[in-house]
């Protein structure tokens, strides 16, 4: 039985962007890293991040299935585009 095993979150929070970054493997794990972002305010208003830093981390560790099939859609419509997220995205 092959179980595929999912890496841990790469997420970081960056304070002077407001945003949390974090990798999407459009084609794997074996394939290209695409680093992506989800604004603060999509982490508070949409996935109910209660506070900063650490707090919208974990909002979006909580969500990432989600956040990353919107972030590898939005990859695979234009893969030159810089994929940042936001609230009107979910």
């Amino acid at each position: 039985m092959n179980t595929k095993v999912p890496m841990p979150s790469e997420a970081t929070f960056h304070p002077s962007t407001g945003r949390v970054q974090f990798a999407i493997y459009p084609d794997g794990y074996d394939g290209a890293r695409i680093l992506a972002s989800i604004d603060e305010r999509a982490l508070h208003t949409r996935f109910r991040a209660t506070a900063g830093g650490s707090a919208l981390v974990k909002a979006y560790a909580e969500n990432a299935d989600w956040i990353d099939a919107t972030a590898t859609a939005r990859y695979r419509e234009n893969p030159m585009q810089a994929i940042c997220l936001h609230s009107e995205d979910f």
